[in-house]
């Protein structure tokens, strides 16, 4: 029998009345605390079992959406009936690895925030407001309920770097809120284009039915929503050139807003670009390969060259970021490439999305270290500046062992999670394109680059005595760093079965889309 117990509605909203609960009840900063990190594990808890469902179907029977069968632990309510919104929720291959991702990341950065002393209870309400707009993102699958969490996550980024962030916080948020609200127009502008498609009738705003149904019929009007979409998501993503402010929204955000902007929300673009430009425009997204795959090539280059400027390490990773997701747009669109020039029958360009999406979860993990280890240099060393740290190792070898290797995970090292993300994409480029894929693979010299000068300068070398007496990092630090670490080794020695899921989930895409393309 179907599971049918609301593990997903569970899920999305124990955060909610946690930062309710916690806002209410939690007078103490110590309490707010406790009670913060206690609500935090239990959408880590259900990940865990519904991993079991996907895993293991035999162990576990999640129910399924009524129409495809596709979408795990899948919940239907009538909300809105004069407009046909639906409460519907469920999740694929596809979200449930980025539910899980926010599942994990969500209570390693309130763990690691324990030494906030400004608005505690403030701060802790904010980090669990911003998890159940992540989850509802990802586990949404009526658009009506899709964009109410789209522009739900906003409110509580934009107060963390306001409140908690640092000495221009102000003008990070300012410029996090008009970018992400533009962006966000233009996505609204895209739902109401399927509202009317759909006929307004009961299913207007079923994502799931969208996409069964088949591609808008006209093709201007498909390519110029594909490109309104790719604006909308792409500046969440964020895309060249419309990124310019994530390095500031990093720089000035603490460091659990900084975890939780660089390893899930970023997600939330590059999620909508393959549920919604892919699935539901495929024919524009197959005519259009190219865009991903030259905008994806830019951002690459142009994230890791201005990395080989910065001395602040904040910014340097923020950067990174930029070339990372890159790689998740490169993906995409050889992926696109290779299945539409692939002989009938014939299944190419699984390993570019599915690379893609495995990059997606492994630069999560990554990203949440690295602006972790950078958030601790900068607490416990009065500075991020690469300039001016140098030996620090013999001081704090604690903290230099996960600086080295959240730099090793990121710039790709056989072994850890992000080489097996890089790879997979960087085969399904060759797949589609040949020699030209050495162009994004210059990067991987790039990445060493940065990364080991960086390293050079402020973990080796003679100690600056300028730093004076410093102390290592706390316990409150070292476990989320710990686990971090722990699944970076995990993912990257057995990413299989993970990479069946999404290997699965993108052969099931191009079935569904070979006869619309």
């Amino acid at each position: 029998m179907a599971f049918q117990f609301p593990v997903l509605s569970l899920m999305l909203l124990a955060p909610a009345v946690g930062a309710l609960l916690t806002y209410t009840f939690a007078k103490k900063e110590s309490s707010a605390r406790i009670m913060a990190t206690i609500i935090s594990f239990i959408p880590l808890a259900l990940s865990i079992y519904l991993l079991v469902g996907f895993l293991r179907p035999d162990l576990l029977a999640l129910s399924a959406d009524p129409l495809t069968g596709r979408y795990k632990a899948y919940e239907e309510t009538l909300w809105i009936p004069h407009i046909q919104v639906f409460y519907r929720l469920g999740l694929d291959e596809l979200s449930f690895s980025l539910v899980l991702l926010t599942s994990i990341l969500s209570p390693l950065a309130i763990i690691f925030s324990r030494s906030e002393s400004h608005r505690v209870r403030e701060f802790y309400v904010m980090l669990l407001l911003m998890e159940t707009a992540i989850l509802g993102v990802f586990m949404a699958l009526d658009f009506f309920l899709f964009f109410i969490f789209w522009e739900l996550q906003i409110v509580p980024m934009y107060f963390l770097i306001a409140i908690w962030g640092g000495r221009r916080k102000r003008y990070a948020a300012i410029k996090f809120f008009l970018y992400t609200q533009a962006a966000s127009l233009l996505v609204l502008l895209g739902i109401f284009v399927f509202y009317f498609y759909m006929g307004g009738g009961v299913d207007a705003f079923n994502m799931i039915a969208i996409i069964e149904r088949g591609p808008i019929p006209l093709g201007v009007v498909q390519a110029l929503l594909f490109f309104a979409l790719l604006v909308g998501f792409g500046t969440k993503l964020p895309m060249v050139p419309l990124h310019t402010w994530l390095p500031d929204a990093h720089v000035e955000a603490p460091t659990a807003g900084s975890v939780l902007l660089a390893g899930v929300l970023l997600k939330m673009g590059a999620y909508g670009l393959i549920r919604v430009n892919v699935q539901m425009l495929p024919q524009a997204s197959s005519s259009l390969f190219w865009v991903f795959a030259v905008i994806g090539t830019i951002s690459i280059l142009y994230g890791a060259l201005v990395c080989l400027a910065q001395d602040d390490l904040k910014r340097l990773i923020a950067n990174s970021s930029i070339s990372h997701m890159g790689i998740v747009m490169l993906g995409i669109g050889a992926s696109l490439f290779a299945f539409s020039n692939g002989s009938p029958g014939e299944m190419r360009g699984v390993m570019g999305m599915s690379g893609a999406i495995f990059q997606m979860f492994a630069h999560g993990l990554i990203s949440a270290a690295l602006f972790m280890v950078a958030g601790s240099v900068g607490h416990r060393l009065g500075t991020r500046n690469i300039s001016e740290l140098g030996g620090i190792m013999n001081r704090v070898p604690i903290l230099s062992g996960f600086i080295l290797m959240a730099f090793l995970a990121s710039l790709g090292l056989p072994g850890l999670v992000g080489f097996v993300a890089e790879f997979t994409v960087f085969l399904g480029t060759y797949e589609a394109f040949g020699l030209w894929v050495m162009i994004p693979v210059l990067t991987v010299v790039l990445t060493a680059a940065y990364y080991l000068f960086a390293v050079q300068r402020a973990v080796h070398g003679p100690f600056n005595e300028k730093l004076g007496s410093i102390r290592d990092i706390a316990a409150y630090e070292i476990v989320p760093l710990a686990i971090l670490a722990g699944l970076f080794v995990l993912f990257g020695l057995f990413p299989a079965p993970f990479m069946d899921l999404f290997s699965n989930w993108t052969r099931s895409l191009f079935e569904s889309m070979g006869g619309l393309v």
